[in-house]
């Protein structure tokens, strides 16, 4: 494993692909903070970095995925994990070495864009957050990264096309994303809301039970998929609005040793051609 994971960072180190994927995320977010303060016509008193620096959140872990199918798909197309098997080297340790060096992708990525939002930091200033809050949420995009490249790297290394890899991966990364996104606006509605009666020419205002509110068991189930889906804390972080960041570290953790399981039992009995 360890000579697998070497031979991988060399690589990766002289990778084009990953280059530009971190420059790109960088300047990237960079560029839409900085369009973000000038449409705020020098009003910045109000506006805090985080907002405009975390709101490309699942944006970034989508391209994160796919840099790491694109890198792991390159050593599925072009047979140099059967090369590897042929000459001794078992599918585990080959598994577990392309999983961190997909972690090590989704993590350098995640990092450029935290780096790039710091672009706003002469015209809005700093996070406004506490150091502690700060960290929670850097701390919960690290993980996100880890989760999506996590699921990310068997889809590169079960599928022998590059192409057909990306389109999987990406078709499942939208998918998953959409789930997180109905999930969290269900969750995100109000327990009352007002209504307006119009008694006698007079408009009455009342609060009444919102008949849309999750509550209950189904609250409990829907706060519990919205963890574990390896794009869930993304959306909360775009809205700097993590309620339960301990639950969604454990959802991503949870995940990235499930997916990681279920990636390395197949991956021992697929058949390399």
């Amino acid at each position: 494993m360890a000579r697998v994971f070497g031979a991988n960072m060399f690589r990766l180190r002289k990778s084009r692909l990953f280059r530009w994927a971190v420059v790109l995320t960088a300047l990237a977010t960079a560029g839409s903070v900085l369009l973000g303060c000038l449409a705020i016509n020098g009003e910045t008193s109000e506006y805090a970095l985080e907002n405009r620096a975390l709101s490309g959140a699942p944006f970034v872990m989508i391209a994160s995925a796919a840099t790491v199918i694109l890198f792991l798909g390159t050593d599925n197309s072009e047979r140099t994990v059967r090369n590897k098997i042929i000459i001794g080297g078992r599918r585990g340790g080959i598994y577990a070495a392309n999983m961190l060096t997909g972690i090590v992708i989704g993590c350098s990525i995640t990092a450029a864009w935290l780096v790039g939002g710091l672009a706003g930091v002469p015209i809005l200033g700093w996070w406004k957050m506490s150091v502690s809050e700060a960290a929670v949420y850097i701390a919960s995009s690290m993980a996100s990264a880890v989760a999506v490249s996590a699921a990310a790297a068997p889809v590169g290394m079960l599928i022998q096309s590059r192409s057909g890899a990306v389109v999987v991966g990406l078709t499942a990364a939208f998918a998953l994303l959409f789930c997180a996104s109905g999930v969290y606006t269900r969750l995100g509605g109000q327990k009352e809301i007002m209504t307006a009666d119009n008694i006698d020419g007079e408009l009455q205002f009342t609060l009444t039970e919102n008949p849309n509110y999750v509550g209950g068991i189904k609250r409990a189930a829907y706060e519990l998929a919205l963890s574990a889906n390896p794009l869930g804390s993304s959306i909360a972080l775009s809205n700097c609005d993590l309620k339960d960041p301990a639950a969604g570290l454990a959802g991503a953790g949870f995940m990235t040793v499930f997916i990681s399981s279920l990636g390395a039992a197949v991956f021992r009995r697929k058949d390399l051609r």
